[in-house]
């Protein structure tokens, strides 16, 4: 009962730092992002949606995978 609480526990410290330390990524990094010479802020936004978009999906996947290895383990030890 204890494991499977701070396995929770662990999960949501987790997803809560990555999703803070993504914030602070997009607002330090990639939202003053200029790219040498180009001039079309067209383009720019587009780079810039894409990698925060990037950004997004590969922290959607790390959660999916803690979470489906925290439940097979679960299965596994019952």
């Amino acid at each position: 009962m204890t494991r499977r609480i701070l396995d929770f526990v662990f999960l949501l410290v987790f997803v809560w730092a990555c999703m803070i330390f993504g914030l602070w990524v997009i607002d330090s990094v990639i939202v003053p992002l200029q790219l040498p010479g180009v001039t079309n802020d067209t383009i720019i936004a587009i780079v810039k949606v894409g990698v925060s978009a990037t950004m997004v999906l590969i922290w959607l996947w790390l959660w999916r995978e803690i979470v489906k290895r925290m439940f097979w383990h679960t299965l596994r030890t019952q």
